[in-house]
């Protein structure tokens, strides 16, 4: 912390705790402590001494020790920054200084995959390669492990991925199941979801399947199983030959920090040309059980969330296919207890609809406060690049010269409020977002460096660490 002079009476706000430090009669040379990174920045801790140069008295003194005490913690309570590079090497750095601390190896293959990667709080590292339903021959035959990092030591554990067949009558009964990992975010457990699907198929058409979704919790070795959650679907035909087309299966997201006090679960259809999304659950901890609230929309693509689950970020994708990129309006919602704000319109901002480029939040996140919502928004098309008339297009010179200005400056990070309707306070032209290390900074990815971003005064600092991009990036 660095001392400052000359501030009015200071209180600490700090995790909720209001504390007055007050000072009457205090000289104008008193010094004062301001914030360094590690604490919060509008909810921050100044603290003051009264009248230095007197002797402290016994209440001073019992004052004092018990505001080092409160303080204390509450500033050793920080981010964390990872960095994964190509090699699979995992590092972690100091988010203040910027400055590596620690080394883990992950499998190579895990930096081909971030998106399979997860880290929390705790600073436990699970990879957990990518499968899913419906399972290919050799995806049934072959092995599947996890690979986790639990703080101290590595390990791996097996997936559990099953395929059970037999005969019923003149069908095949095939039974799969392809369970998918989380951290929890303190540490303790791993959640696991999945959907178990017996299927009836008779020489290599789906003629109905049933599924039925479980969810499980266990210890760091997978082991300890404890049911949280089983949900069995109606029995469904398959007039296309292939299930996945026409009948449900569920989806379940957690906060990229770990399971905590909630997780989502989305029932959606694949189908053949686009994803229909049934519904979302909202599965929260209550007294030991999990209680399933259904939320008052289906949820498409969830991006973010708070720590209690009752605000949601999350976009509406294009339905674009066969081809084709710019079909419909992405969006971007902010959900506060059920109520929707619109903090981004790809039609409203870009007004693009006669050209087949889309644009759209690649990720987002909420500070701190759930007050504002960073985004990156990205294109379909790079710069430069040719530009072809959407599928009911018709040709706009002005519209194309605006789509291809707009482009110099993708992808580009974005920061609005969360009233309604939103304000932009924010624009970094050919960046790309990790996420908020301050209610104030934004953690970004400029040319290949990490870049802390002053969303209020516009200030960046570059630091050093270079990286592949902000997806090789987990900050907690």
């Amino acid at each position: 912390m660095v001392l400052k002079e000359d501030h009015d009476d200071v209180w600490h706000q700090g995790a909720g705790l209001r504390v007055p430090l007050s000072a009457p009669q205090r000289s104008a040379s008193a010094p004062v402590c301001v914030p360094c990174r590690c604490c919060s920045t509008d909810t921050f801790i100044r603290a003051t001494v009264d009248n230095m140069h007197r002797p402290l008295t016994k209440v001073s003194l019992r004052i004092a020790i018990t505001l080092t005490l409160l303080i204390a913690p509450l500033c050793a309570q920080t981010k964390r920054l990872w960095v994964l590079r190509s090699t699979g090497d995992m590092i972690e750095f100091d988010p203040v200084k910027f400055v590596q601390k620690q080394t883990v190896k992950l499998p190579p293959e895990a930096a081909k995959s971030p998106a399979s990667v997860e880290v929390n709080q705790p600073g436990q590292i699970l990879f957990a390669p990518p499968i899913s339903l419906p399972l290919s021959d050799e995806d049934a035959t072959s092995a599947h492990t996890i690979w986790i990092w639990n703080g101290q030591s590595a390990s791996s554990i097996d997936l559990g991925v099953q395929r059970k067949s037999e005969k019923t009558g003149s069908n095949q009964a095939i039974t799969d199941i392809v369970p998918v990992p989380h951290l929890s975010a303190d540490g303790a457990s791993l959640y696991w979801f999945a959907n178990e699907s017996r299927k009836l198929e008779r020489q290599d058409i789906d003629l109905s399947t049933t599924i039925t979704w479980k969810a499980w919790r266990t210890d760091l070795k997978g082991a300890g199983r404890q049911e949280i959650a089983s949900t069995k679907l109606p029995d469904c035909r398959c007039p296309t030959g292939s299930c996945e087309e026409s009948c449900p299966s569920m989806a379940a997201w957690v906060p990229e920090s770990g399971v905590n006090a909630f997780f989502l679960v989305t029932q959606l259809v694949t189908g053949q040309t686009s994803t229909l999304y049934k519904s979302t659950m909202a599965y929260i901890a209550d007294s030991g059980k999990w209680v399933p609230t259904v939320l008052p929309e289906p949820l498409q693509r969830i991006l973010d969330s708070n720590q209690k689950g009752d605000v949601i970020l999350s976009a509406i994708p294009d339905t674009g296919c066969c081809g084709w990129s710019n079909q419909s309006d992405d969006q971007t919602l902010l959900w506060t207890n059920g109520k929707k704000v619109l903090v981004f319109d790809e039609r409203e901002t870009y007004k693009n609809p006669d050209y087949d480029v889309s644009f759209f939040s690649a990720n987002g996140k909420l500070s701190r406060d759930s007050g504002r919502v960073a985004m990156t928004i990205v294109a379909t098309t790079e710069s430069g690049k040719p530009i072809q008339l959407s599928d009911q297009g018709e040709a706009n010179p002005e519209e194309s010269q605006s789509i291809r200005k707009s482009l110099t400056a993708m992808p580009a990070v974005v920061v609005k409020t969360e009233e309604d309707p939103p304000k932009q306070v924010a624009f970094v032209p050919r960046a790309s977002l990790v996420g908020w290390l301050t209610e104030k900074e934004l953690l970004i990815v400029e040319d290949h460096f990490l870049v802390v971003y002053n969303v209020t005064s516009a200030v960046r600092h570059k630091t050093t660490i270079r990286v592949d991009d902000s997806q090789h990036v987990f900050l907690r």
